[in-house]
């Protein structure tokens, strides 16, 4: 899930996006449960940091022409 296709690397905007991700819906899970008050404008920023970081991967491999044509275009 986290390696690329081609190269065999791990992807840092996947496993990042993953981390962030986890961490809002660790802190909404725990504001809905009124262990704490989170703020909002934190949690909103968060949300859009882990949700860029794992779109900008996404449309890369999206618009990422293969060059032997046996996948298509990142798919």
């Amino acid at each position: 899930m986290f390696c690329e296709e081609t190269a065999g690397k791990y992807s840092s905007k996947k496993i990042w996006g993953a981390i962030i991700m986890f961490l809002v819906c660790a802190a909404f899970i725990l504001d809905g449960l009124h262990f704490y008050t989170s703020n909002e404008n934190l949690f909103n920023s968060m949300l859009l940091a882990g949700t860029t970081l794992i779109g900008l991967k996404v449309i890369k491999d999206i618009f990422n022409n293969k060059t032997d044509g046996t996948n298509g275009p990142g798919l």
